[in-house]
């Protein structure tokens, strides 16, 4: 879909809602290098250390220790002793030894898991004696979950563990979206291999047959039957000529299948998507259908409607229309909250405060702006009373999903690139999936904190406001679970330890770019950033270049 449309109703639809216009209405072939961000001010000061490398950016805690001693030093009788000592000066309670290893070493256990300052200080503790050859963390190895559909190493950038990304392979280590309901209101959805073990039942809402290309009103077929402009109900629609199967793209965004071989993997790939179709022809639907929509999805009676068997346990709103919110969708909202079910919209696409765009004003919403390639904010992208952000792509590097090659009628299925807050939207419905299925009695307003309390600044820069920053699944589910999302380690933890006075408390994980280099982490008053040959340094703020290899102060 294009990036801008007029926002006059025409003839039938005089009263419609317009769907945001979030998608490119061409597919692009590949991904291009993005330009180099402006320049920002030089930071003021910097500390360098160029010691050991980074951490591994994963949160990293420990009850167990591998102690080595040298040969003939410490009779058994007396490693008490070292370990009494180690725990006096770490401050630990206490170490006992378990088992050996096949070397010889010991494996020790504490009395609590310890991560970050405590861990490296039991350690140093343990490596000052002189009886002790070495002394190391037994760590807890996991898995990281890398998808094999096709398109995910290549294109799905908005997935990987960089800056600009999400960081979905140490996410999807934790949860896949097991058990949980994503309901796409949009414009329907077409079949795709990619998306249909996944999909529910859903329904049709759009109200009139003439908009809706099927025959008839309201019916349990969602199946989307084109959205493009019609010469009787919008003959001056700015719109490309061609239908954008808009439901399926955001529909793989938030729960194509993973692990299949195919294509692409969506954010939470074993989530059930729950298609909802309220917008037809023209990309426009009546607002009365769009709230209908969400009622249904949330399980609540619909006059007119079958009871949905499926509630949602996350709705998602890729739509938009100008001005305040509708009393009529803020109803339909707030009855999906009172039901413990979050609503996420997309914050639009006028690159105006998102104060001015609904559903992105309602109440209660999680709203969504878009950042690109770089992790900055979009410049199509809504921003400024948002409640956080995700990727939404641009134009020379978009969010590949699912789609359907047919240019009008529905044709065969295939996958598309598309840039907009539309795209934003259903990578935190992802999330919000994730999060329910580890911690199933989170509210809708705890689901919300556990976002924005974990949420990292855009590297990029987000100047006019991106809420609480780019969603971190990883960090959020970290927090759900009961564990500490900002551990620090490595060259960046060992330079926070001797500056915390100044660089304040961590506000993110440790993030590094493709290949692990460089890497950087956001603290209370600016950033530490670590390069290969430089070690750590501290910025007070967030270079443009940060990717870059510099010795500035």
């Amino acid at each position: 879909m294009t990036t801008t449309r007029s926002t006059t109703a025409f003839l039938a639809l005089a009263t419609a809602l317009a769907l945001v216009p979030l998608g490119s209405a061409a597919a692009e072939t590949g991904v291009a290098a993005p330009a180099a961000p402006a320049a920002q001010p030089v930071p003021e000061a910097a500390a360098a250390d160029p010691g050991a490398g980074p951490g591994t950016g994963t949160v990293t805690a420990t009850d167990r220790f591998v102690v080595k001693f040298r040969e003939g030093t410490v009779p058994e009788d007396s490693r008490d002793v070292v370990y009494a000592q180690a725990a006096d000066r770490s401050g630990d309670a206490g170490l006992v030894e378990t088992t050996a290893t096949a070397d010889g070493a010991q494996v020790v256990r504490t009395d609590g898991m310890l991560a970050g300052a405590e861990l490296d200080a039991l350690i140093t503790a343990l490596e000052q004696d002189p009886a002790v050859e070495y002394a190391e963390p037994d760590l807890l190895a996991t898995t990281t979950a890398v998808p094999n559909d096709p398109s995910y190493a290549t294109l799905q950038w908005s997935l990987w563990d960089d800056p600009a990304g999400l960081g979905m392979p140490l996410a999807w280590d934790r949860a896949t979206g097991a058990g949980q309901t994503i309901a796409i209101v949009d414009t329907g959805i077409t079949s795709h291999p990619d998306l249909d073990a996944n999909v529910l039942p859903g329904y049709d809402f759009v109200s009139t047959a003439q908009n809706g290309r099927d025959g008839d009103g309201w019916d349990p077929d969602p199946t989307d039957m084109g959205d493009h402009p019609d010469a009787v109900l919008c003959p001056s629609s700015p719109m490309p000529p061609e239908s954008t199967w808009h439901g399926t793209h955001t529909a793989g965004i938030a729960a194509a299948a993973a692990n299949n071989g195919l294509g692409v993997a969506g954010v939470a790939p074993d989530a059930k998507i729950l298609p909802v179709r309220a917008v037809g022809a023209c990309s426009q639907g009546y607002i009365t259908d769009v709230a209908a929509g969400v009622r249904w999805a949330a399980g609540a009676p619909v006059a007119g409607a079958v009871t949905n068997p499926n509630p949602a346990t996350v709705i998602n709103l890729s739509l938009g229309v100008p001005g305040e919110c509708p009393a009529v969708l803020q109803s339909a909202i707030n009855e999906a909250l009172t039901r413990g079910i979050p609503v996420v919209v997309a914050a639009g696409n006028q690159g105006v405060d998102a104060a001015q765009s609904a559903p992105a004003n309602c109440a209660g919403v999680i709203s969504v702006a878009a950042t690109d390639v770089a992790g900055a904010l979009a410049p199509y992208s809504n921003f400024g009373s948002v409640t956080l952000a995700a990727p939404g792509g641009d134009p020379y590097a978009q969010i590949l999903s699912t789609g359907n090659d047919g240019a009008q009628a529905l044709g065969a299925p295939t996958y598309t690139e598309r840039n907009g807050t539309s795209m934003a939207a259903p990578a935190v419905s992802g999330t919000v999936a994730l999060l329910r299925e580890v911690s199933p009695g989170l509210g809708a307003a705890g689901l919300q904190d556990a976002l924005t309390s974990t949420a990292r600044q855009a590297p990029g820069g987000c100047a006019p406001g991106c809420g609480a920053g780019i969603v971190d699944p990883v960090s959020a589910l970290v927090a759900v679970q009961g564990g500490e999302p900002f551990t620090t380690r490595g060259s960046i933890g060992a330079l926070h330890r001797k500056t915390s006075a100044t660089t304040g408390e961590a506000r993110s994980r440790e993030l590094c770019a493709l290949g692990g280099t460089p890497c950087f982490q956001e603290f209370a008053n600016g950033w530490i950033l670590w390069n290969d040959g430089l070690g750590a340094r501290w910025q007070q703020i967030l270079p443009a270049q940060w990717w870059e290899p510099s010795t500035t102060p």
